[in-house]
């Protein structure tokens, strides 16, 4: 009776252990995500600091606190971090504010992935970026992919990039 009773539960035990790694991300590393890169039509070359600056609304520099909600994937899949602003170089930004990556982790079929556009490295906890961003109507800034965020390494880097965006704005 006990035996039949430890075989009992090892198999819910194994048969739950599936369904959450099947069903959930609680196992997964985003090390060995599938990574699903797609590239995006931008309607200008944003390459050019110049085209980037005018047609964003916000340029700031920000430390991104922690991610704090995503988007079910429906053929793009968004990510949305809370990022500190410690730096304004274009608009007036204070605080905390909720900024949206398009891209991010998701699991279908017992497969996870990560979806990106132009090869895009999602943001980083704990990071320094210098981000260009627009207003939504969402209650959150949307960042475009590639050209909307710089990982900031060192300080000399962070100045240079303020320098050159004061100068295209004051240019503009």
């Amino acid at each position: 009776m006990k035996k039949v009773l430890l075989v009992i539960a090892l198999i819910l035990f194994g048969t739950g252990m599936y369904s959450i790694q099947y069903f959930t991300t609680l196992f997964d590393s985003k090390d060995s995500a599938i990574i699903i890169n797609k590239s995006y039509s931008f309607k200008d070359d944003f390459e050019d600091k110049q085209k980037l600056a005018k047609t964003v609304d916000n340029i700031f520099i920000g430390e991104v606190v922690r991610e704090v909600g995503n988007e079910p994937y429906t053929g793009t899949h968004n990510t949305q971090f809370s990022v500190r602003i410690t730096q304004n170089i274009k608009g007036a930004l204070l605080g905390d504010i909720t900024l949206n990556q398009l891209g991010g982790y998701y699991k279908e079929k017992g497969k996870y992935y990560l979806f990106s556009y132009e090869k895009s490295p999602m943001l980083k906890e704990k990071q320094m970026y210098l981000f260009a961003v627009t207003n939504t109507k969402k209650g959150y800034f949307e960042m475009m992919p590639k050209y909307g965020s710089v990982l900031l390494d060192n300080e000399d880097e962070k100045l240079k990039l303020i320098e050159e965006f004061r100068e295209v704005l004051e240019r503009n």
